[in-house]
């Protein structure tokens, strides 16, 4: 038996690895006052073990927040609207930007969304968020 479970751990997947949310707490962030723009950004320090995930494919689920962008892309957060990272209640852990391969349309504020995706990590564009998900299908 312990053989059987051995053997399926070696199996698992970066899909079927713990919840992105668990990994980002992790992350610490430093304010940073970026001269270009005259102000302070949080600025994330991956781990080894973030980087290492970079480039691999994981699910995640989160409410859809409503930000208005200028790219394609959409706000997922870990939490809906009420205790989101733009309202105050959370840290910037707890947003991620999604890239989806299909145009999404009739969303709702908070509606629970699950995604697909190759993660990417931002450390350096204070205009994306920290975390982002590419090539993102909705599951």
């Amino acid at each position: 038996m312990l053989q059987l479970v051995l053997g399926f751990a070696l199996f698992v997947s970066p899909l079927q690895s713990p919840s992105l949310w668990k990994v980002f707490e992790g992350v610490r962030f430093e304010s940073k006052y970026i001269d270009e723009e005259k102000a302070s950004f949080y600025v994330p320090q991956f781990g080894d073990e973030l980087l290492r995930m970079e480039g691999q494919k994981y699910i995640i689920k989160g409410y859809y927040l409503p930000i208005d962008l200028s790219s394609s892309g959409i706000v997922l957060s870990r939490y809906p609207m009420a205790t989101c990272f733009f309202c105050g209640e959370a840290g910037p852990e707890s947003v991620m930007m999604i890239f989806p391969t299909e145009k999404l349309e009739g969303l709702k504020m908070d509606d629970e969304l699950t995604f697909e995706g190759t993660l990417k990590l931002n450390d350096d564009d204070v205009y994306q968020l920290s975390f982002i998900l590419t090539d993102a299908k909705r599951l």
